[in-house]
Formats: structure tokens, C-alpha cells, sequence
């Protein structure tokens, strides 16, 4: 069996278990799942750029912002419908991935990260400065909701399953492109890239063009999230298309579940909200307050002892023990 076959099954297992279980989780759960999905969408696009090329960005939240913003803003102001807000938040992603990517990946190591992070520093500066038209900090609500039944049905329960299962299609789709991107001819260029950028540019590949690619890829795919998110959370939110925290997540996320996986990135992006989510309930049922305050504390910590036991993260620790028994 190869490693794209096996890789594959494993993403079926994941997406059919997403799909089964959604219906019998809690409502405070099934909400949980949903940005967890919708935070795997974030992880898989950074790792495609960043784990695939080795070219780590420190501010991809800035093609979220891009995307949301546009998607929510076009909604509210000018009344545009969901399946021309959020293509054209995806587009203008991608084509600010292009702008910047040209420039930036003349850089190489932390001049490159340092531009990347940049980005969304200003980007949060604008969004303040617009204030009257974004909500700056605050935000503006308003926009027209994900599931499109919300707005003639109102069963809280529908809604939520309706908005569930659309991050969940999205997600399954996303993976299953990049994982197949990852395995062509492009997708072991940019690994080589990664390996070792000098040997291929002696082979007589263009790295540049390549890791443009990348990056508009990668652009898209968190952009799609970005644009999904505003009308999941029906209006513009500085905290969920800006927060650099969000951005170091995806880093996190991509690190702990394998870098360059893709689908490692995916389960990371997964483990990281519903396992802090997890920790808090689990702090809360044992009864004791002042440990909630720890719950998130704890819970990284937890990852980090993980990444001493397996440096390379979860996916190539399965793949060595595939290997290990021969399958």
C-alpha cells in the first residue's frame, strides 16, 4: 500500500467519522465540532505553503481577514448573495497571495516570516481605521447566515447540523485536493524546495514559480475558510478573521499533527479545539473553579510533552508504525 493510499483511508476514517457523529453530539458540542472543522480548513491551507516548502508564515490570518472582510462587507452593504460573496472573498485571497508572494519570497528564513507577519498587523490597523464601515474591534453583525434553511426554518438544532455538515463538505473536499495536489509531480517539487532549494534550482526547476503557487493555494484555501466564517458567525468579527493568536494556531496545529502532511495538519487542527474544549469541561466537571482558569495551560503543555515523544508530529509517527508492522 502506498503512502497516498494509506494517507487517503486514514482521511476517509477521519471524514466518515466527523459525518457519523455529528447528529449525537450535544448542542454545545456539535458548535465546538463545527469550528474545529472550520479551524482544520485554516490548518491544511498553512501546511500546504509552509509545511510543504518550508516557507513558515507567521501571518496567514491576514488571506481570512482579506476574504472575510470582502464576503461580509459585500453581503451587509450591497446585498450580495452567499454564492458570489464568497467566491469573491476566495479570489481576492488568492490574488493577495500572489501580490505578496512575489516580493516576499525573494526573502529567505525569518525575513520571510517577518514580512508575512506584517500583514496582518496592518491589515488590523485598517480594519481600526475603517471602523464606521467594519465594527473595528467590535465588529459588525448582520451578515447572511451559512445554511441557507436559517433563514425560513427556525429549528436551532437544523441550523446547527445544517451549518455543521457544509464546514464538514468543504473540509473533506479541501483535504482530499491538497492531498492529491501534495502527490503529483508539483507537490514533490515543493518538497524538494523544502529538502533542499539549491539541488533544485541546479536541476533546472524554478523554485520561485513553484513556491508562487504555493502560496496562492494556500491563500485560497484558508480564504475559504475565512469567507465561511463570516456567515457562520453571521457578521464581521475582528477576533475571528484578525487574531494573531488564531494565526500561531495553525502553526501549532500543523506542527503537532505532522508538518507537510496535510492531513496531520487537519487532525491538529481538530485537536486543538476540541481538546481545549475538552480540558475545559473536564476542569468543570471535576468541580474545582480556579482550575478552569488552568485548563488551556495544561493543555498545551500536554502538546508539547507529545512533540518530545514524537518530534515529527502524529501522522509520520503512525506512518513509522505502519511501517514498523509491515502493512
Amino acid at each position: 500500500m502506498s503512502l497516498r493510499t494509506f494517507k487517503l483511508i486514514l482521511l476517509a476514517l477521519t471524514v466518515v467519522a466527523l459525518g457519523v457523529i455529528g447528529p449525537y453530539l450535544p448542542p454545545k458540542w456539535a458548535t465546538t465540532v463545527t469550528f474545529a472543522q472550520l479551524f482544520a480548513i485554516y490548518s491544511i491551507g498553512w501546511d500546504f505553503l509552509s509545511g510543504m516548502t518550508g516557507q513558515i508564515s507567521f501571518g496567514h490570518i491576514f488571506f481570512v481577514g482579506v476574504s472575510g472582510y470582502t464576503a461580509g462587507l459585500l453581503n451587509m452593504y450591497l446585498k450580495w448573495p452567499l454564492w458570489a460573496t464568497i467566491p469573491t472573498g476566495m479570489v481576492l485571497a488568492m490574488l493577495m497571495g500572489l501580490l505578496f508572494s512575489v516580493p516576499a519570497l525573494r526573502l529567505k528564513g525569518p525575513y520571510f516570516s517577518l514580512v508575512t507577519l506584517i500583514l496582518p498587523l496592518a491589515a488590523a490597523r485598517l480594519v481600526i481605521i475603517l471602523g464606521d464601515w467594519t465594527g473595528g474591534e467590535l465588529g459588525k453583525f448582520g451578515a447572511t447566515p451559512l445554511c441557507p434553511i436559517q433563514q425560513f426554518v427556525f429549528d436551532f438544532r437544523m441550523n446547527q447540523l445544517c451549518n455543521y455538515y457544509i464546514i464538514w463538505g468543504v473540509l473533506a473536499l479541501m483535504a482530499l485536493g491538497l492531498i492529491w495536489l501534495a502527490s503529483t509531480r508539483i507537490g514533490k517539487i515543493l518538497e524538494a524546495i523544502r529538502e533542499n532549494e539549491e539541488a533544485v534550482e541546479a536541476a533546472g526547476i524554478n523554485p520561485a514559480k513553484y513556491k508562487i503557487f504555493a502560496f496562492a493555494v494556500s491563500a485560497l484555501v484558508v480564504g475559504f475558510g475565512g469567507a465561511l466564517s463570516v456567515h457562520l458567525n453571521e457578521g464581521v468579527f475582528f477576533n475571528a478573521l484578525l487574531s494573531l493568536t488564531t494565526s500561531t494556531e495553525m502553526i501549532v496545529a500543523s506542527v503537532i499533527g505532522g508538518m507537510g502532511t496535510i492531513l496531520g495538519a487537519l487532525w491538529g487542527g481538530l485537536l486543538i479545539r476540541i481538546g481545549e474544549q475538552g480540558m475545559r469541561d473536564l476542569a468543570h466537571g471535576i468541580g474545582v473553579p480556579e482550575l478552569e482558569k488552568w485548563a488551556t495551560f495544561v493543555f498545551f503543555s500536554l502538546l508539547l510533552v507529545f512533540l518530545f515523544v514524537a518530534r515529527l508530529g502524529l501522522f509520520p509517527l503512525i506512518a513509522k508504525l505502519r511501517r514498523g508492522k509491515g502493512v
